[in-house]
């Protein structure tokens, strides 16, 4: 008997050894993007404005100071290398439990690293891990989310672990507290219906799960706050909100309309230049919100305009429908083209604060103009339109189990729900959806790993070769 415990023992240990190293890999294919740019890639100012942040312990009025901490005490002010690496080792993480904990196949780490290669190197999910923005957090914070609802018997470490990043997630960008509470709410209101309930009941659906994405969506909004406080940045979670609402509104034309209309009853300072407001509200230099004294100042403002547009059921209508075509424009807007030559900013972030890699990062492929993601962007709309195709047949013919159907549901609510936010309260851009479109083939992954298995696969292709 002794001898069995020990063999058992010493395989438990292998297995044990070889999803280590298996994750450990898969984060690897994750920083394909940036050994291939041979350094991280950077965006506009944005990037820089993180690295100054974080050295700099200053909440900006217009970004959490999250993103930026995690930044300074990652990297130990040595390398942005780490910061890659550590992206790449969380999502590596957090799709690792999607296989162990939802697909029932027993051998899955061929399945799951063939996930992570299809992802990264057909689509997003490398470029997301490989640059320095917060944007990778948002595919975290989903499939968190996802996890909570969906994986059953979670250990207590793997538990902690998915709370934790949970928290961290919806604490590095205004959107991802915003995405998580929508689909907690959203799969809360289905235990009104019974119908509903007997669906969650049999694919393992709690409603103290719910309500704990809930808490832990609030709880880190609130930890957020407490941060900022303490940074001297006041206890506000989210930063420029109704700043970003403002420009948007401007986009979509409705601020013109209400100045037209109510600028002989209430004097606003924006009145002074309702004929010459720039669709590129935020950043144009000529912007009435540069020539009145800039984003703090203007808040209070904005902040009431925006209350009297969306109180208002006349502009109320205008918005609701722009923003469902906004909605639609951003899901199927994901192309990587957000890559351009690092702004100033960036060049003098990297100068200061990680000058042992300055010469590195000016001869990266970035730097020098050498980026090109046409493939990738072909072969992802190629992938994208496979699953949705795939997913409308398994809707209309009900091809797969309950507890797949509503987790592919769960998956196209959180690209929809992120596609909502961003476009109607920031602005429609590929860079938006490009850091969550790569999570669509998962469902099918694990799909196929619980129903077919690797080996019948396998199987399969041979006997094709064969013929």
């Amino acid at each position: 008997m002794k001898p069995f415990l020990n063999t058992v023992k010493q395989n438990i240990s292998k297995i044990r050894l070889m999803h280590f190293f298996a994750i450990l890999f898969s984060a690897f294919i994750l920083c394909f993007i940036a050994i291939y740019n041979s350094y991280p890639l950077t965006f506009n100012n944005d990037t820089g404005a993180y690295i100054e942040t974080g050295f700099n312990r200053v909440v900006s009025f217009d970004r959490p100071i999250l993103y930026g901490l995690f930044i300074f005490y990652l990297s130990f002010k040595e390398s942005l290398w780490l910061i890659v690496i550590a992206q790449s080792l969380i999502v590596s993480i957090i799709i690792y439990y999607y296989f162990r904990y939802i697909a029932s196949g027993a051998n899955f780490i061929t399945c799951y690293i063939g996930f992570i290669a299809i992802i990264s190197f057909f689509m997003a999910g490398s470029f997301e891990a490989s640059w320095l923005m917060p944007d990778v957090f948002t595919p975290v914070s989903i499939l968190c989310v996802g996890l909570l609802f969906f994986a059953n018997d979670l250990k207590s470490r793997d538990l902690i672990i998915i709370s934790a990043l949970a928290v961290l997630s919806n604490g590095v960008h205004n959107s991802h507290f915003y995405i998580s509470l929508c689909l907690g709410f959203l799969f809360l209101s289905g235990f009104i219906f019974k119908q509903i309930r007997k669906v969650y009941a049999f694919s393992g659906i709690k409603i103290r799960r719910v309500f704990f994405v809930i808490f832990l969506a609030i709880f880190g909004n609130l930890l957020l706050s407490s941060i900022h406080y303490l940074y001297g940045g006041g206890f506000k979670g989210a930063r420029g909100g109704s700043v970003f609402l403002m420009s948007n509104l401007v986009e979509m034309g409705i601020v013109d309309t209400y100045l037209a209309e109510n600028c002989s009853q209430k004097h606003y300072q924006l009145c002074a230049y309702k004929d010459s407001i720039p669709n590129n509200f935020l950043w144009a230099e000529n912007s009435p919100i540069n020539k009145t004294g800039g984003w703090i100042k203007n808040e209070a403002e904005y902040s009431a305009i925006v209350k009297d547009i969306l109180t208002t059921p006349k502009y109320l209508g205008t918005f609701i429908y722009q923003s469902c075509i906004y909605t639609f424009k951003q899901f199927f807007n994901y192309d990587m083209v957000d890559i351009a030559l690092p702004s100033e900013r960036i060049d003098m972030a990297v100068a200061d604060y990680y000058q042992s890699e300055y010469l590195s990062y000016l001869n990266a492929r970035q730097s020098t103009n050498r980026m090109n993601f046409g493939l990738i962007n072909f072969t992802q709309n190629l992938i994208v339109g496979l699953c949705l195709f795939i997913y409308l047949l398994v809707f209309l013919f009900r091809k797969m189990t309950l507890k797949y159907r509503l987790l592919i549901l769960f998956i196209l609510f959180g690209l929809i729900i992120n596609a909502w936010i961003c476009s109607t309260f920031s602005c429609v851009s590929p860079r938006y959806q490009t850091r969550v479109i790569w999570l669509l083939p998962l469902p099918l992954f694990l799909y196929i790993l619980e129903n077919l298995g690797y080996s019948a696969i396998l199987q399969r292709i041979k006997s094709v070769m064969i013929r």
